[in-house]
Formats: structure tokens, C-alpha cells, sequence
């Protein structure tokens, strides 16, 4: 069946689907080790809660706002990219310190022990934020799957996820080596965007769900 995914107002861990009039909560911060790996959002079922009280929806819900389409600042961004790139070159070199490559491998973790946890803290605060308005605890939970909006879409997730993924290691990897402390903040940076995107996994509009307890199939 179809349903429609809207966003929760100012709460990217919260998302309103939408099905047959009824609405339900999806919760798309437990587990947490979802968010490191974002296929799980489409391979494993979500929970999602079951509300009735249509005026608290609309209270929280994200309005919706019509968006200009421009193709300017994608080009103004990819500016702005390179000419910091050229500014950040001295500051680079000027972070160059000395340090064994074990050394650097423990505080690599570390750093990513720490990227890890500001989120789980984030993603704490935002459960906190929606139980001032509404007890999941109160309402009927459901299972179900959501599946890719479409293979744009997963391909999309699938690229950027991977790419800002990809840039962590080579950021870190490259600390191990240099022990530079502007590329071991850049690999902060790549990770904290990687986890981002996952959290796009279930895009807002249309998309195909699969109800665990009927099995009924998405068409």
C-alpha cells in the first residue's frame, strides 16, 4: 500500500506517515546502529505509533513550503568550496605535529567515539523534545517496512552516504600518517554528514509500506 511520509517540525528523528487517513509516528532513531548503517532503514521493519488525535498531528507536523527551483547555488557552493580549500592550505601545514602512527590510530578512535556519542546525544534531546508534546508510550505501536521512494532515491542515500563515508576514512587514514589536526577534524565533519544522510533514508512524500503483522504487499 502507499502511504505519505511527512516531517515532524524541527525533529529530523521523527517522521508522520500517513496511510488510508490514518496516521502513525515513526520513530527512526531506535535502534540508534541503524543510523550508522542507513540500508537497514529499507531491509529491516521500523516502529511506528499509531495516533488518532488528528489536531496533534497537525501540530506538529512540518508545514509544508513549495521550494524555487535554482540551479545557482550548487555553483555558488562548489565557488565557496574551492576558494576555502585555498584559505584552509596554510592552516594545514601549520597543524603538521609529531606523533607515532599508534598513537594516532587510538586518538582516531577516540574522535570517533566521541562524533558517536554527540549524536546519540542529539537524538536523545529530540525524543525528549516530542515527549513534550506527545507519549509514544501511550499509543498502539506497529511494525513495518518502507520501502526506497524509488531507485533515485536509494541511489542517492546510497552514493552520499558512501561518499562522505569514504572521506572519513581517507581523512583518518591520512591523520594516522600525518598526524594532522585540521584532516582528523575534516574526517569529524565527513562522519557527522554521513550519519545525516542516512536519516534521509525515508524520504518525505510517497512512498511504498508493508505492514509486518498482514503482510500485506505494497502496490
Amino acid at each position: 500500500m502507499n502511504g505519505k511520509v511527512q516531517g515532524v517540525y524541527m525533529n529530523l528523528r521523527y517522521r508522520i506517515l500517513t496511510i488510508d487517513e490514518q496516521s502513525y509516528i515513526l520513530d527512526m532513531g531506535r535502534p540508534f546502529w541503524k543510523i550508522l548503517f542507513p540500508f537497514f532503514y529499507w531491509i529491516l521493519p521500523q516502529t511506528a505509533y499509531k495516533v488518532n488525535d488528528h489536531e496533534l498531528i497537525e501540530k506538529i507536523k512540518t508545514p509544508e513550503v513549495k521550494q524555487k527551483k535554482s540551479g545557482g547555488e550548487g555553483v555558488l557552493a562548489g565557488l565557496i568550496g574551492v576558494f576555502l580549500a585555498n584559505l584552509l592550505q596554510p592552516l594545514v601545514n601549520f597543524f603538521d605535529v609529531e606523533s607515532s602512527p599508534v598513537v594516532n590510530s587510538i586518538i582516531v578512535a577516540i574522535v570517533f567515539f566521541i562524533v558517536v556519542s554527540i549524536y546519540l546525544y542529539i537524538n536523545i534531546r529530540l525524543k525528549k523534545k516530542l515527549a513534550q508534546v506527545v507519549d509514544l508510550k501511550q499509543h498502539s505501536p506497529v511494525r513495518l517496512w518502507i520501502r526506497p521512494q524509488s531507485w533515485k532515491h536509494f541511489f542517492f542515500i546510497s552514493f552520499f552516504y558512501l561518499f562522505f563515508l569514504g572521506l572519513t576514512f581517507l581523512s583518518w587514514g591520512g591523520y594516522i600518517q600525518l598526524a594532522n589536526a585540521v584532516i582528523l577534524f575534516a574526517g569529524m565533519v565527513f562522519l557527522f554528514i554521513s550519519l545525516c544522510f542516512s536519516l534521509l533514508a525515508i524520504a518525505l512524500g510517497n512512498n511504498k509500506v508493508v505492514f509486518k503483522d498482514d503482510k500485506k504487499k505494497a502496490v
